[in-house]
């Protein structure tokens, strides 16, 4: 293909640059120039690969048929008029745009060409644009052939196999990997990081963004809210992209939390979340906390005092040697600071047990629980659970901590009744289990009002 016809290609937006195969970072002046001047020094030999949308629709519907997702992602292109998709070199697409638009000049100096009408050029200070070079060797450019890698026949999982394969020896990290996987969630990922930019250059370095740090923070998060705590690794986060996996149906989730990281992040800083030289764990505590809060209809009031609360409570738990944390055999002793240097379905436990209990420790008129019939301090039910036990007074079951908040399983009521001159304070209740409350109705106790607390 020549360099007129790529140009061409891309300025009539026919060609389709899937983020899936692009990296973050986008070519300085610098590097734009030096391919250039690889191209009209004939040395640009490196394979632009595009797919054919055409070819990959057809290949598609003959071997998953029409009704399947692969079909119609490349259908979806094919009808929106694209005729190829980029798979490796957008770079090098966009330079050769850029180029012809007059976005950056050639580097100035003398180009040994060697071509029998134009064996060498001078780029000077008014002949160093596209739009300013001689007609001979703007037709000289517009003419030499780029090579270019044509792919037919492939699915999109083949395609980020090729992807990663032709992009081996530039050590890609687990997260420019799984972002090769065109699919939903991939695409919600990226917009999720675009969105909330301007907190993610304030959390990470411009070299973290563009190795994707950001994009696997929120896949993180979106991997908790899906399924909870479990081991938190490469496997999991690779589970999550696809067109309909648990991370895609409760993505909304997912966005709020981040939304409201990035809130506060753009507000108060981000140096809390250094506590302890743990950003990335400390974040996805933070974020475990969020997401409990978020599901139990607890609300922030006042984020700075939450975020200046949530660190002194952080630092607090990771200076704190207390073990919390050992194996079947007694020899691998972890306080908080340790479990908080993996993210492993056990020390994920741990931290997510101390993360709810900032919320029994947090100040007056910080937090809100809402529910449909009233407003009041969240404080007492964690103080009730924790000092019960854990077990439920009426029924003498556990009550799990996922319960604590949750009006539908569980109900705080008074421990001596009301009607009997018990009072409503933080000494005379109790959190029970919402179907025995109801069981019992008023022989024993009645519901709190919460909001005399």
């Amino acid at each position: 293909m020549t360099f007129g016809r790529l140009s061409e290609l891309q300025r009539e937006g026919l060609i389709y640059l899937d983020d899936a195969f692009q990296s973050n970072c986008r070519w300085t002046v610098a590097l734009n120039q030096a391919y250039m001047k690889s191209i009209l020094l004939g040395h640009a030999v490196t394979p632009i690969i595009l797919g054919d949308v055409n070819s990959l629709t057809a290949s598609c519907e003959v071997h998953y048929g029409e009704g399947s997702e692969e079909y119609k992602f490349f259908k979806n292109l094919q009808d929106q008029g694209y005729k190829y998709i980029t798979i490796d070199g957008n770079n090098r697409d966009n330079c050769v745009c850029a180029f012809t638009k007059d976005e950056f000049p050639l580097i100035e100096g003398v180009y040994d060409i060697e071509e029998q009408d134009l064996p060498r050029f001078t780029a000077g200070k008014n002949d160093k644009i596209y739009s300013q070079l001689p007609a001979n060797v703007k037709q000289y450019v517009e003419g030499v052939k780029i090579n270019i890698l044509l792919i037919t026949q492939c699915d999109r999982i083949g395609l980020a196999a090729l992807f990663s394969k032709v992009n081996e020896g530039l050590s890609l990290n687990d997260q420019e990997k799984r972002n090769a996987i065109m699919c939903r969630f991939g695409n919600m990922i990226r917009d999720l990081v675009k969105e909330n930019l301007k907190a993610f250059e304030i959390m990470y370095s411009q070299k973290n963004i563009n190795r994707r740090h950001p994009d696997e923070f929120c896949v993180s998060v979106a991997v908790i809210v899906a399924n909870g705590l479990i081991n938190l690794d490469r496997i999991s986060r690779t589970k999550a992209y696809g067109d309909s996996t648990l991370e895609v149906i409760t993505f909304e989730k997912t966005k709020t939390i981040i939304k409201q990281i990035a809130y506060v992040v753009e507000n108060y800083g981000a140096s809390g979340f250094s506590i302890g030289s743990k950003f990335n764990n400390n974040l996805i505590d933070f974020a475990m906390l969020l997401n409990y809060m978020n599901s139990n209809n607890i609300v922030v009031d006042d984020w700075k005092k939450f975020y200046n609360h949530w660190v002194k409570c952080q630092s607090d738990y990771i200076n704190d040697a207390t073990i919390l944390l050992n194996n079947k055999n007694g020899t691998a002793p972890k306080p908080y600071a340790k479990c908080l240097s993996a993210n492993n379905k056990s020390t994920l436990n741990v931290r997510y047990e101390k993360q709810l209990d900032m919320i029994s420790k947090v100040p007056d008129y910080v937090l809100t629980l809402r529910d449909e019939t009233r407003l009041y301090d969240p404080k007492c039910r964690f103080i009730f659970w924790r000092r019960q036990n854990g077990i439920c007074p009426l029924t003498n079951k556990p009550i799990e901590a996922r319960f604590i908040y949750d009006g539908k399983i569980t109900h705080v009521d008074h421990t001596v009744p009301w009607s009997k001159g018990g009072q409503t304070n933080s000494e005379n209740g109790a959190l029970v289990f919402a179907s025995a409350n109801l069981e019992k109705g008023n022989k024993d106790m009645v519901d709190i009002d919460v909001e005399e607390l």
